[in-house]
């Protein structure tokens, strides 16, 4: 009986408790403070005060910095002088006045009022950042941008966008307006274009300076920031076309064979083979430079052959036929002016190697015929020493002959190492 007495009289108090709370909430009423001096109604305005615009947020914003006794290099960095001179002027962090002027800002949009609410998607962007809220504000900051047709603003803000939230919800519409943004720029520069150095100081909807340029960055903005969204590789086509047609083809062949290696479903594929094939003959500057490209051309053209094999209709394929023909003529021109280069100094078993490469793996082509009977010219003649007095440098110059063979042993092996393409050979200079 004594124990149970305890128990009843701390449920009796539990229910009390309840009772209270139960008619407080029912007519709550601000408190008044005992210590306050002022009337109540100075106190409720104080509070409405305090929970008005620029009341402290539950959330801390990226610009707050706790207080610090210590004062380093770091304080006298340019974006914490900044963030203390727009606290000191009223503009610090404030998560209240960054929505107001968000939700004000998208009423001007929806009315049509773009420019208006540039104003207020800026304050948005100001008061609350690296948030959900500076993130809209910047996404309708562009697009306030561009349907004011100030496309190089609008361009940087997606950009700025993406930059600062790498996932952002807006990526595929991003890409979007940056495709439609590049394009524009190509068909503007092509229809007036202006030199590089020529600026432009009436049209608000190019840039200021070389229009074809920053439409190309803008497709690489497509590319980058989206690699695998539906425009990536029709930003890396067109890039390549646009290359192609200012006659930049090894710019043009780098794109084209980006998308060959990159995006193998692309609805490109064959189109890019075609003009990269193209790009890479026309990039040869002849026998008398390097001629790797020649190489990637002639196996390009088997490649096409081999892969499209019902997707080419009959005058692309001879085309492509016509193309490796050329890449065979030009493959035997290297041959013969290195043949006749050593044919002149005399050193015939070199000459005879390159005439008999003309003969076996270009035969239709015009040089094998030539090749043939230049091999039968020489066919039993000597190399002309290049030490007149042999017995005399063995005197003088023992080690001269162990010197030559480790040059040409050295010589030979930095060829080889330049055709590897393992990639574990030194790279190609």
């Amino acid at each position: 009986m004594t124990s149970a007495k305890p128990a009843a009289r701390r449920l009796a108090s539990a229910l009390a408790v309840c009772a209270v709370v139960a008619s407080g909430c029912a007519t709550f009423q601000k408190p008044t403070w005992p210590w306050s001096k002022t009337p109540a109604a100075d106190a409720e305005k104080d509070i409405d005060r305090q929970l008005g615009e620029n009341a402290d947020s539950e959330v801390i914003s990226s610009e707050y910095t706790p207080p610090s006794e210590d004062i380093g290099w770091d304080y006298f960095k340019g974006d914490n002088v900044k963030k203390r001179w727009k606290k000191m002027v009223g503009r610090g962090p404030s998560e209240p006045v960054a929505r107001k002027a968000l939700a004000e800002a998208d009423t001007l949009y929806r009315e049509g009022k773009f420019k208006e609410a540039i104003a207020k998607y800026k304050v948005a962007i100001d008061r609350w950042p690296d948030s959900v809220i500076e993130e809209d504000a910047l996404w309708q900051l562009a697009e306030s941008y561009f349907f004011t047709d100030q496309y190089p603003k609008a361009e940087d803000q997606y950009d700025e966008l993406v930059k600062k939230y790498a996932n952002t919800k807006y990526l595929d519409r991003i890409a979007q307006r940056q495709f439609v943004i590049a394009q524009y720029w190509i068909a503007v520069d092509q229809k007036s274009h202006l030199p590089v150095i020529v600026p432009n100081l009436f049209d608000r909807s190019r840039p200021i300076f070389d229009t074809q340029g920053r439409a190309l960055k803008t497709y690489d903005h497509v590319r980058i920031n989206d690699p695998r969204g539906p425009l990536a590789d029709d930003s890396i086509m067109a890039q390549a076309n646009a290359h192609f047609l200012d006659r930049q083809w090894l710019d043009a062949d780098y794109f084209y064979g980006l998308l060959r290696s990159e995006y193998p479903d692309s609805d490109f594929l064959l189109q890019a083979h075609l003009l990269g094939l193209q790009s890479k003959l026309r990039a040869y500057q002849g026998p008398g430079y390097e001629g790797g490209i020649l190489d990637e051309a002639e196996i390009l053209a088997e490649q096409v052959l081999v892969q499209f094999p019902d997707q080419l209709g009959r005058e692309e394929e001879d085309r492509v036929e016509q193309t490796r023909a050329e890449i065979a003529a030009q493959q035997a021109q290297r041959h013969w002016n290195r043949a006749e280069f050593y044919a002149k100094g005399k050193h015939y078993s070199s000459a005879r190697i390159y005439y008999a490469l003309i003969a076996r793996d270009y035969p239709k082509t015009q040089l094998a015929q030539q090749a043939r009977e230049k091999y039968l010219g020489i066919k039993d003649k000597a190399d002309v020493s290049d030490d007149p007095l042999p017995l005399l440098s063995r005197v003088l110059n023992p080690d001269s002959l162990k010197e030559a063979e480790l040059d040409a042993m050295a010589e030979a092996e930095t060829q080889i190492a330049r055709q590897d393409e393992s990639g574990i050979a030194p790279p190609r200079f």
